[in-house]
């Protein structure tokens, strides 16, 4: 009852905000909402609100009202630009997840509650104010015991009850959506809420996101571009995160100080060509990378290098798709527009019966205008954005691990552009790729793979004697069964059955001319070999109509 009570009132909130700012499409498609907008542009204030700002600009600032899930809907939206509205896409993009902290009298029972102690039993120092705070947690500043630096997060008191209830909330728009307006079911509004609740309920969990960061740890912990906090898993549950605390400025702040002079810090060219080549090697080098490096999130140390937080959303690439990928952005660089075709026939992202002229066509229309650019102004993540448009007109199968990578390197580029405005994406990016490909493809790569493959043939080699041994022991304790399924054991006896009939009526058939053939030559009487030589014959014919029939 209270449940239902609640949920009515946050659906009654959810309209109101929607109204105030007059979300186009639902005021053009329902005549109820259509009315509460209409109410509510009395209001001076709603009426001044909806003249300054264009439809984009009030769809991003009603999410943005409604709170943190939607918040996150409207940012993993900016993904999906294959599906929206460019200029919806961009205001997706500025979603703020800033919201006030919450008290400390909250915080110190939720961790101390979550790792099992006092928070004296953990932390010789706990900094009551947060040094950042969103919609699901607050990070806090602390030393442990035995004197290292970390930083604590904590999740919000209720957030899950909160998250739940707004995503019971969106799974009902998205049915209301693909039941009532036929023209949005491509954008498959109910597998695109499914998919942002496991993302929205996986950061629910600390754990999950813990797992990322080691992950990241272990790839880049030899790497001196990217420094990737360690997990401290004997203080991590999964309301609380404790990871190394991060030295260096956010970039934003970092960019903030070399406007105004004053502090010089790293030079900006080194900044963002680690920025970049980090990132490249997540991408070519392990196929798992951070996918959600907005500035906020990246970290700059004095020596040049980068750091990353906030990791609950990471990416996969596997080896073939990276392979495909390095092979569409060579062929683009070399304005081998055939070649791009092939690898969108080879990966399976188009159909093969595409026709190749018409595909290449499309890819050339894509990269020509991009090239006809000074190199330093190319983007890669535009050029991936503009192609993955293009292959939606030849049924491209959407694949939500390349659109999170577009995403993510479009922000990039944007980042290290803004540290270094004369960036060269593909002078940095191309020896990268052509080492990458050179590493796994060439004598050494090729080296690896049979070092890998002997590995593990040897691996399984080790078993052989155990299996050998075992296989015995059953075969000696007449324990060598097979379970088979009773409509498989059913269809096997129907089919030995017939195989046994005509195995007999061949045999029969046989013997039936061969013993006419033997009295025949011994020249015996007709009346002897003749109702042998007609059975022989009636059989033969019996068997050509059982045969036909399947019998």
């Amino acid at each position: 009852m209270i449940g239902t009570y609640r949920n009515t009132r946050r659906i009654l909130e959810i309209l109101k905000i929607l109204a105030h700012h007059r979300v186009g499409p639902l005021a053009e498609r329902f005549f109820v909402f259509r009315v509460l907008a209409w109410i509510s542009g009395f209001n001076p204030a709603t009426r001044r609100h909806r003249r300054v700002h264009n439809q984009p600009e009030r769809l991003r600032m009603a999410l943005e009202d409604l709170g943190p899930t939607f918040i996150k809907f409207g940012q993993m939206l900016s993904t999906r630009m294959d599906q929206l509205p460019e200029a919806v896409g961009q205001e997706m993009k500025k979603l703020q997840d800033n919201v006030p902290p919450f008290d400390f009298e909250e915080v110190k029972p939720i961790v101390e509650e979550s790792l099992k102690g006092r928070l004296e039993d953990h932390f010789t120092r706990f900094d009551p104010k947060p040094v950042a705070s969103a919609s699901i947690a607050q990070v806090h500043n602390a030393q442990t015991r035995d004197g290292r630096q970390v930083a604590v997060k904590v999740m919000r008191p209720n957030a899950s009850e909160q998250v739940e209830a707004d995503l019971s909330i969106l799974y009902s728009l998205a049915r209301i959506i693909e039941t009532y307006v036929p023209e949005w079911k491509r954008f498959h509004a109910l597998k695109v809420v499914e998919e942002f609740s496991d993302t929205l309920r996986n950061e629910m969990d600390f754990h999950i996101e813990a797992t990322h960061a080691q992950q990241l740890w272990k790839n880049f912990k030899n790497d001196s571009t990217l420094h990737v906090p360690e997990v401290y898993w004997n203080m991590t549950s999964r309301r609380v995160l404790t990871l190394e605390w991060v030295d260096g400025v956010p970039v934003s702040e970092y960019l903030r100080t070399r406007r105004i002079g004053s502090e010089p810090g790293p030079d900006p060219e080194t900044v963002a060509r680690n920025v970049i080549t980090a990132f490249f090697n997540q991408v070519f080098r392990d196929g798992y990378f951070h996918a959600d490096q907005h500035p906020g999130n990246i970290f700059v140390r004095s020596d040049g290098s980068v750091s990353i937080v906030d990791f609950g959303i990471v990416g996969h690439v596997t080896l073939q798709t990276r392979i495909w990928l390095a092979d569409m952005l060579r062929g683009f660089l070399m304005r081998d527009y055939r070649k791009v075709a092939q690898v969108h026939i080879d990966a399976g992202y188009i159909h093969p019966d595409t026709d190749m002229d018409e595909f290449e066509e499309a890819a050339r229309q894509v990269g020509e205008p991009v090239f006809g650019q000074p190199l330093k102004e190319i983007s890669i993540a535009r050029l991936l954005g503009q192609m993955f448009k293009v292959t939606e007109r030849f049924q491209m199968e959407v694949q939500p691990q390349l659109l999170l990578l577009q995403k993510t390197m479009f922000t990039l580029e944007g980042v290290g552009r803004e540290i270094y405005p004369d960036l060269n994406m593909w002078e940095l990016s191309e020896p990268l790729v052509r080492e990458w490909m050179k590493e796994h493809f060439g004598p050494k790569g090729v080296y690896n793979a049979l070092h890998r493959d002997v590995k593990d043939l040897s691996h399984v080699a080790g078993y052989v004697p155990q299996l050998l041994y075992t296989g015995l022991a059953r075969l000696a304790h007449d324990r060598m069964q097979m379970r088979l399924h009773p409509d498989f054991l059913r269809e096997l006896e129907s089919h030995l059955d017939r195989g046994f009939r005509r195995q007999a009526m061949a045999i029969t058939i046989g013997l039936s001319f061969l013993s006419a053939a033997v009295l025949i030559a011994a020249d015996s009487s007709p009346w002897l070999y003749m109702p042998i030589l007609i059975y022989g014959g009636f059989s033969y014919l019996r068997s050509l109509l059982l045969f036909r029939e399947g019998g």
